[in-house]
């Protein structure tokens, strides 16, 4: 679902600055071809802001191409058309509100965002992510991607037939385009941001973690999503999805190449209906703690587990991943999104409503069992220390947030804490942050339990663009003075990151400390900010001292494919 939702979030959210009326037409020459834009101003700033949508960055991925790396476009001699946004990648649509209006393979598309003029050569820093809000709140070029997703972005083989990472790619290739053309729009192609939340931030995570993009990006925001130890598809599971795929298409394996083939000739509705991810979500219990299909060792992008690759201070990845500035952190309460994954069965089965709480039982058994289960090989002590820790009988309220805490440690929250510990032992400059401010989005129809407290999975974005534009749901949460000013905080702090490497909020804001493995400071992103220090130490001490690390002996090391 992560996936799903950030990729759509990453090709719809500058639906939010349509309403501003397309005022003049504007032209620039790159390197790829003369492309035409429009430029609108900014109501709030009363800034200038040039927009450019739709420019083609890839050969659409479409026949032959399809589940293969993106090729570069072809350059352009006719004035490209860039005041439309092309389609979005094929996905399941979950939240209707942040449907794309349209959704095509032919969807390998970039939006370049720059404010104030054109007409001189400005040398902005750049933020690989959405929208003109922040371009003009923050002075800096804007540049949104649209790469592939679910299975049309990582499906794989573990075969040359179907290598994976598309997606991986996608954004890759992007990267380069940007290096290649920014400097006609007024950019530095020497200060490059990439930065998402969720699984944006987990594929601007992975990207920090590969080192031929050295000289393409320069700094990493990755937000509610990192690189973890369950980042990679094991053989095994390639195989599972292989064989579940086989019977779900008719599509035969006794050659690979034919599989291939006859998954090209499917339209993609099919696929993604398929491979949808409550198909492969079990009815009892809380077991997709991975998506149907994600990243793989690939001998290209990645020749190991990119964790074991930090291990070694020596490593091409560590040495990357040092050079980077990085900023990462999570909301309070990121597993709040558990409210929505126990399915009906699973009360019906375990004999509660979520709606009035979450019982130990269900903890122990339909979350721990399993998880366990999936990554320590079923030990029965992990199980007892996970159940014991996790449980409490203090209150029904509290053993709920138990449960929450529990599936957004293993997801988030850990994970965060040892990519910073990681960048932080390597040399590199670190910042830590917790968005804490309650400020809960309806997603929908549904909306959250009187128990649930803390802030949820993504509801941070709210704070950082302007979504109440392209989300009617939040039209009767407008911000207050002081959550206003908690937005233009952190818009500040990203983007003075985003030109300088170091976070600045501006006259009189509290001064963010880098992250060190002594005092571990974070910004607590809350009304009012605070610096703070050692961020949930008990939960750091349990995953370091307690539970050991997730072994990566099942990940195997890959040389390169030469068959391709």
């Amino acid at each position: 679902m992560d996936t799903i939702l950030t990729a759509i979030y990453m090709a719809l959210i500058c639906l939010a600055f349509t309403a501003d009326d397309k005022t003049e037409t504007t032209r620039v020459k790159t390197p790829s071809g003369p492309i035409n834009g429009f430029k609108t101003q900014n109501k709030n700033t009363g800034m200038n802001l040039h927009e450019f949508r739709g420019i083609p960055f890839g050969k659409p991925p479409v026949g032959p191409l399809r589940f293969k790396k993106p090729e570069p476009v072809d350059k352009w001699t006719d004035v490209l058309d860039a005041t439309e946004y092309g389609a979005g990648c094929p996905q399941t649509v979950y939240i209707p509100d942040l449907a794309p209006r349209k959704m095509s393979e032919d969807c390998l598309f970039l939006n370049v965002y720059v404010p104030g003029s054109l007409d001189v050569v400005g040398n902005y820093p750049l933020c690989q992510y959405d929208g003109g809000w922040i371009a003009t709140q923050g002075n800096v070029i804007v540049i949104t991607i649209s790469y592939r997703v679910d299975i049309l972005g990582f499906f794989t083989l573990d075969h040359p037939a179907a290598l994976g990472n598309y997606g991986l790619w996608d954004q890759k290739l992007a990267l380069q385009w940007v290096h290649d053309n920014i400097a006609s729009f007024g950019g530095n192609p020497d200060s490059v941001t990439l930065f998402g939340e969720s699984a944006g931030g987990l594929s601007a995570s992975f990207q920090s973690l590969i080192p031929s993009n050295q000289g393409l990006v320069h700094r990493i925001i990755a937000q509610s999503g990192v690189v973890n130890r369950m980042s990679i598809m094991t053989k095994k599971l390639i195989n599972d999805r292989t064989i579940e795929l086989a019977q779900k298409t008719s599509c035969p394996i006794n050659d690979m190449y034919k599989f291939v083939n006859c998954l090209r000739d499917k339209d993609y509705s099919e696929l993604l209906e398929a491979t949808n991810i409550g198909s492969f979500m079990a009815q009892d219990r809380i077991e997709s703690y991975q998506l149907p299909y994600f990243a793989v060792v690939d001998g290209e992008l990645f020749h190991d587990h990119p964790i074991s690759s930090l291990d070694d201070k020596s490593t091409e990845v560590a040495q990357f991943f040092k050079s980077l500035d990085f900023i990462t952190g999570y909301t309070s309460n990121e597993g709040l999104v558990l409210y929505f994954m126990i399915l009906p069965k699973m009360q019906e089965i375990f004999e509660f409503n979520v709606t009035e709480g979450i019982p130990v039982k269900f903890i122990c058994e339909g979350m721990v069992a399993p998880f366990v289960e999936l990554f320590y090989k079923n030990d029965t002590d992990i199980k007892q220390k996970m159940c014991s820790y996790y449980t409490t009988e203090s209150s029904k309220d509290e053993q709920s947030m138990r449960a929450n805490h529990l599936l957004g440690d293993i997801i988030f929250n850990h994970p965060a804490m040892e990519m910073l510990s990681y960048h932080t032992r390597l040399g590199g400059k670190s910042y830590q942050y917790l968005f804490s401010k309650e400020k809960h989005i309806e997603w929908g129809s549904a909306s959250f339990p009187e128990w649930a407290t803390g802030s949820s999975h993504g509801e941070d974005l709210q704070f950082m663009f302007d979504m109440h534009t392209i989300m009617p749901s939040l039209n009767e949460t407008k911000f207050t003075p002081e959550e206003k000013d908690l937005s233009d905080k952190i818009i500040q702090y990203w983007t003075s990151f985003a030109k300088t490497g170091e976070p600045y909020g501006g006259v009189g804001a509290i001064q963010w400390k880098p992250f060190d493995l002594t005092s571990r400071y974070y910004l607590d992103l809350d009304t009012p900010l605070a610096l703070r220090s050692n961020l949930s130490p008990k939960m750091v001490e349990f995953w370091s001292k307690e539970i050991p690390p997730i072994g990566l002996e099942h990940v195997e090391k890959v040389k390169r494919h030469d068959e391709l």
